[in-house]
């Protein structure tokens, strides 16, 4: 799967569950990748991911999850009316990512890049889209790309469990719809549970109670750009 990425004047390509290899034409590229290897010009990147294997029948998965932290809340929001679904309404989910991405102060990611090549579930409660994921897939692997809920609104007690169970069932649709469509592998997208920020710690804990298990992951990217090497160090010195 091969993902452009717009808004520069240099042509740089990402290439999701794909073994690294040189992309004539490129002035950088990037990939994602569960192979553990030495590519010449590549420099790599490991990380820790929390994936689950979808050969299991989905009640089997269900029984996985954690019952006082995953299955009850996902059982509280259906009771309480929260809907998830898939859509393809990304301008509905547009304006909940920006905000909560600008209060985590997340790195920016091109909305288009995301809405042209990402799959979108779409949690609602009293008409309102509350929570939602975007989500990279190939023939064979799911993995959650960008989360996003009104969860820092400032939300008075109860809305705010109401948020905490939407977030829960989004990721639990996008497992049931991955399993349904024949995908082998659901990707949580990646954890940081021996990290120093508390924040990260609590959101490997959220996806691993989804019971999936850990993965070391690879990022590899290569720069042929004289120029866009430039332009790289400078940010870095300018940061």
């Amino acid at each position: 799967m091969k993902q452009y990425v717009t808004g520069t004047i240099f042509k740089k390509l990402w290439f999701w569950f794909e073994t690294p290899h040189d992309v004539p034409g490129a002035d950088m590229v990037n990939f994602f990748t569960y192979s553990d290897g030495n590519y010449e010009g590549f420099t790599r990147t490991q990380t820790l991911t929390s994936v689950i294997a979808l050969s299991a029948t989905l009640d089997e998965i269900w029984s996985k999850t954690r019952k006082k932290f995953i299955q009850r809340q996902i059982e509280q929001g259906r009771s309480r009316g929260v809907t998830v679904a898939q859509s393809s309404d990304f301008t509905s989910f547009y304006p909940l990512f920006k905000d909560f991405r600008s209060s985590k102060k997340l790195p920016r990611i091109s909305y288009k890049v995301l809405s042209q090549n990402g799959t979108l579930f779409l949690a609602r409660f009293a008409g309102e889209v509350i929570a939602g994921g975007i989500f990279i897939t190939d023939g064979t692997h799911v993995r959650a790309w960008v989360l996003a809920s009104r969860r820092l609104d400032g939300m008075d007690g109860r809305m705010r469990d109401i948020i905490g169970d939407a977030n829960r069932m989004v990721i639990w649709e996008a497992i049931s719809w991955a399993k349904q469509n024949g995908y082998a592998v659901f990707d949580m997208g990646g954890i940081d549970p021996d990290s120093k920020d508390s924040g990260q710690r609590s959101l490997a804990e959220f996806k691993e109670a989804f019971g999936g298990e850990r993965k070391s992951a690879f990022y590899y990217h290569k720069v042929y750009s004289a120029p866009l090497k430039v332009w790289m160090r400078l940010r870095k010195l300018i940061a």
